[in-house]
């Protein structure tokens, strides 16, 4: 399989970027979840290249794609990096160099629990049964990658293996895979920051408007004086009601383009979407699978009360303490000062 198709992509109209606040925008948010052959052979193939275009880092900067990756691929990566180092004539030393510095900082690290390696679309990677042929037997080594998938759901598997693909949840051909989950994260993200300047306009807007009207309230000979000659100035200046109407339509026509680019950045996201192979969560999470998607998601810590407080917006009621006990009890959230909480940890090297 060769890499060149990735850096040969004609440039897209609709642009994308990294996202202020994550959680501005109400549309479910896929993740990235890696598997070694994948990370390993990104790794020697940037290696070959120059190390330019590096989509893992590329997705971490989206703010919307967060790669994730489960607690045996940094052994996994040990363990083949050198024979893959051979296969793609590189210097072990340089990919490991290219791993340690710029590719595992962008990850996150999560340990499941045995109950999560149970759910139901796990299991069908764990079933291993002797009467079939290989090429329909599931992979325990694999089961891993599946079982974070779902609890942190829903996700996109970038893999090489095939074992996914005969279970129809992933496809092999990752590089456009990785594509299509950069570019709608980049889509989100700068759809967000709209939402976010237009929140910011809003407020500023109406802070100024509620300054002025108690400032009125207070001086209302001043501000009839202050109107009168804003009302003096607009009509001396040739604002007449043909102006007005004029400059409306200028206005109307200067947001024409932004609207079409609008639709078709909203026609790209679906056709995006519709193409690739989605891991669902299960149909009536637990709490702990709850919290960790939240948490997986908006891009930075959370006590269990704010967490509480943000799940409930979205129709889930558990209290602070329930999710402090529940988070402690469960490896995959990691704890920092303040009680801060968060999904995941960083890869140790």
């Amino acid at each position: 399989m060769t890499l060149d198709r990735a850096v040969s992509a004609p440039p897209l109209l609709v642009p994308s970027g990294s996202a202020i606040d994550p959680m501005v925008l109400d549309r479910r948010m896929l993740l990235p979840v890696l598997d070694t052959n994948a990370l390993l052979t990104h790794a020697c193939w940037l290696v070959q290249n120059g190390h330019q275009h590096d989509k893992v880092t590329a997705l971490a900067g989206t703010g919307r794609a967060t790669p994730y990756i489960a607690a045996h691929v940094p052994g996994e990566i040990e363990e083949h990096l050198p024979r893959l180092a051979v296969d793609y004539q590189v210097a072990e030393r340089d990919v490991r160099r290219l791993l340690g510095a710029q590719i595992l900082p962008a990850l996150r690290v999560v340990d499941l629990e045995i109950r999560d390696h149970l759910s139901p679309q796990t299991r069908r990677i764990l079933n291993v049964d002797p009467d079939l042929p290989k090429r329909y037997q599931g992979d325990p080594d694999d089961a891993p990658t599946m079982a974070l998938a779902e609890f942190l759901g829903p996700c996109v598997i970038v893999t090489e293996d095939s074992v996914f693909s005969r279970f129809g949840f992933a496809v092999i051909e990752w590089i456009p895979v990785v594509q299509s989950v950069m570019r709608m994260a980049g889509l989100e993200a700068t759809a967000v920051n709209a939402l976010v300047v237009l929140d910011w306009a809003l407020r500023l807007f109406g802070g100024g408007v509620h300054r002025l009207a108690f400032l009125a309230r207070r001086n209302p000979l001043a501000a009839t004086a202050v109107v009168g000659g804003l009302l003096w100035s607009c009509y001396t200046s040739g604002w007449a009601r043909d102006n007005w109407r004029r400059r409306l339509s200028q206005l109307g026509d200067v947001a024409k383009p932004l609207l079409e680019l609008a639709e078709a950045g909203m026609t790209e996201h679906q056709t995006l979407s519709d193409s690739l192979v989605v891991v669902e969560p299960p149909a009536y999470p637990t709490t702990e699978q709850v919290a960790a998607r939240y948490l997986a998601r908006c891009g930075q810590p959370l006590t269990p009360g704010e967490l509480r407080d943000a799940l409930a917006r979205r129709g889930h009621m558990v209290s602070a303490a329930q999710l402090r006990r529940n988070m402690t009890a469960h490896a995959a959230f990691v704890r920092a000062p303040g009680d801060l909480w968060t999904v995941g940890r960083p890869v140790q090297r």
